[in-house]
């Protein structure tokens, strides 16, 4: 898969992302202790984030999924 970026891709999983730092511990504080329901994984995609570069306000950014790969038993 060709990538046009200069710094080595270092897999990771994003579970929250903002342009400005947001203090974290009033949030996890609040889901101490949660126990949530259990869920399946059917399949694994890789997903790349087009984040928007215009500044607007409200303007989302786009998801492409690379590649998906289904799970099995």
């Amino acid at each position: 898969m060709p990538v046009d970026e200069h710094r080595p891709y270092i897999p990771h999983l994003t579970l929250a992302r903002s342009r400005v730092p947001v203090d974290l511990a009033p949030y996890t504080a609040a889901l101490d202790g949660f126990e949530g329901t259990q869920w399946q994984v059917d399949g694994f995609a890789l997903v790349r984030s087009h984040l928007p570069a215009s500044g607007v306000p409200g303007e989302q950014p786009r998801y492409e999924v690379v590649r998906a790969w289904p799970l099995g038993r």
